[in-house]
């Protein structure tokens, strides 16, 4: 698969022991660790409030932006600098122009991140926006595109809101496709993505997906420091949302208060340049290695998890969850356990693991309590090996 882990685990801070838990935030490369403070130290040498400073300044933010538009192909003035996925989320439900007689489309509570779900029920309380929720298919958290299509039709539909990867079981939910379903109606429909599960560990295309609002964070698969966030803000959405927030970088005063262009307009108050100046190195190392050959070792990673779990002497013990099909799935490998007691078992067993070195992470999936384990590119087999030995000799003493 031409990616030598063992060389790539070198490029990080050496880790005490196994870190499986990266879903919910990644190790970061000395390069970019490096980077943070290279930062500091010349912002400090040139004088932080001064013409030279400025002008890194400036030339960090378009470097940044540049590489972020380069890895979901887009422009780079649709790109804005926030400080999380959920920052990023509450920016596009507060600035979208929606109020009473407006509605919008979203998953249900159990299987949708909270940052995703929560930002749009607000607008029910707030704005008297009407919500609409989808149904699910499955346990996996799967979605019927053809009921979408007969709710999209309705009146008043002006925003889907669904994630690209479903943090819980690694389910990949067909975005092109609902994307299709929102060109295809008669109205001008925008579709939110929450990708914070997806890119950097897949290839993601805002082109190809058809979304308006992407929001994906940092610190996740992308291995960079965390407290930064990304929004993509398509062209096409523009006069549809006004600025959150204002200050001296996205607005001036000329005959009345006027707003700068995009996407500074959306941008008031970003004060994380350290962090972007990590950004921007670690994602450099990411495309060196390459999205595919990541996509391709992890998923080589999650399959030998799912092999083993699916092996006739568990087949009995432990439920897991995600398609079989490894297109329709992340490297997110999710199990929990056919006994009554399995929430007990589930955090049970994410404490010893821990305990014996090995970070996995305990989440819900329809209020059932999982075990989450979710792979990158600086694992080794030995490392799966390792987890799965110590799973097995846990599994044994706890039946």
């Amino acid at each position: 698969m031409n990616l030598d882990p063992d060389s790539i685990k070198r490029d990080f801070p050496r880790m005490r022991g196994i870190y499986l838990n990266n879903a919910s935030s990644a190790p970061v490369p000395f390069i970019a660790i490096k980077a943070v403070t290279d930062f500091l130290i010349s912002y400090d040498e040139y004088g932080p409030d001064s013409n030279a400073s400025a002008s890194m300044l400036d030339e960090l933010l378009s470097r940044a932006r540049k590489e972020v538009a380069r890895l979901i192909n887009c422009r780079e003035d649709e790109i804005i600098f926030t400080q999380s996925t959920t920052h990023a989320i509450n920016i596009v439900a507060n600035s979208l122009k929606i109020g009473k007689g407006d509605a919008i489309v979203i998953r249900d509570g159990e299987h949708e991140h909270p940052a995703n779900h929560y930002a749009w029920l607000r607008l029910r309380d707030g704005r008297g926006v009407t919500i609409r929720t989808l149904n699910l298919k499955d346990e996996d958290g799967s979605i019927d595109v053809e009921e979408l299509e007969k709710i999209v039709n309705s009146e008043g539909i002006r925003l889907v809101a669904l994630s690209h990867v479903l943090f819980n079981t690694g389910l990949i939910l067909p975005v092109e496709e609902v994307s299709k379903v929102l060109r295809d109606s008669d109205r001008r429909i925008h579709l939110f993505v929450d990708a914070a599960q997806s890119v950097g560990c897949m290839d993601v295309d805002v082109k190809r997906l058809g979304c308006s609002f992407i929001a994906f964070p940092s610190s996740k698969w992308l291995c960079a420091p965390p407290g930064l966030g990304i929004l993509y803000c398509s062209r096409d959405a523009w006069d549809d949302i006004e600025p959150l927030y204002v200050g001296g970088e996205s607005a001036f005063i000329h005959d009345g208060l006027c707003y700068r262009e995009m996407p500074y307009r959306m941008q008031a108050g970003f004060r994380g340049y350290a962090l972007l100046a990590g950004l921007l190195t670690a994602l450099q190392y990411i495309n060196s290695i390459g999205i595919a050959k990541i996509r391709n070792w992890n998923m080589h990673l999650a399959g030998m998890i799912r092999e083993e779990l699916q092996n006739h002497q568990y087949d009995k013990l432990i439920k897991l969850y995600g398609p079989d099909d490894p297109r329709l799935r992340s490297s997110i490998v999710s199990f929990n356990f056919n006994d009554k007691d399995s929430d007990t078992m589930v955090r049970r067993l994410v404490g010893d693991l821990e305990r014996e070195g090995i970070i996995v992470a305990e989440r819900e999936v329809l209020k059932k309590k999982i075990v989450r384990v979710s792979p990158h590119f600086f694992n080794s087999e030995d490392d799966i090996a390792r987890f799965l030995a110590t799973l097995k000799r846990l599994l044994v003493l706890t039946s």
